[in-house]
């Protein structure tokens, strides 16, 4: 209470507001980079004075440039993670959906070229890559696969990796690499899904 007696208004603190803006402001600013001057351009000086903040700041959420743009295009494709519950063939067609928004965005297909000479070029680029990127979202699916197989919701002999792959890889080649390949079908999710369903289906 105040010396009046009325309720003191407590001011929100201005610091955290300040803290996630800039990192919002850094990822932006390092998406924006590499889409208009590559990898090689998108230097940490270059990052840090095209989001107004001094290369202190990056470095304090940051260890790396490998590091931050693993992470700025992970937020750029925000993970489709499987939910926890439900049948599990609902759970698997949704993952399909959120691959087919993601794999849609035009940036995507604008960073991609630069992304996989990176991959190939930078192996400390690749190994942050598959840490933060690759890994988490197949692991994702293996274990929800692993989960269904105990409950009895698949196939018995059934193998998590290799269904994994299946869900994995053709929404990536069909939705990335379409050159030479039929229009994809509107229904392809559905349709991926059902083809692989006769297969591990109980």
């Amino acid at each position: 209470m105040s010396v009046t007696g009325r309720p003191r208004t407590l001011r929100r603190p201005r610091g955290r507001p300040r803290r996630v803006d800039a990192g919002r402001k850094i990822v932006e600013a390092t998406l924006a980079l590499l889409a208009e001057r590559g990898f090689q351009a998108a230097t940490m000086d270059a990052i840090a004075a095209r989001a107004g903040v001094g290369k202190n700041t990056i470095y304090r959420r940051w260890d790396s440039k490998e590091e931050l743009i693993a992470d700025a295009l992970r937020e750029l494709a925000p993970e489709p993670t499987p939910k926890a519950h439900g049948d599990v063939r609902d759970v698997l067609l949704d993952y399909l959906h959120g691959q087919e928004r993601e794999f849609a965005d035009p940036r995507i297909g604008k960073l991609l070229p630069g992304l996989l000479g990176e991959l190939q070029s930078n192996p400390e680029f690749a190994l942050v890559w598959v840490d933060r990127v690759v890994r988490p979202r197949r692991q994702a699916i293996v274990d929800l696969l692993t989960n269904a197989l105990e409950r009895e919701e698949l196939r018995k002999g059934v193998d998590p990796d290799v269904v994994a792959d299946l869900l994995l890889g053709p929404p990536f080649l069909r939705l990335l690499f379409p050159l030479g390949l039929p229009p994809v079908p509107k229904r392809y999710s559905e349709e991926l899904l059902e083809t692989i369903w006769h297969g591990v289906a109980p």
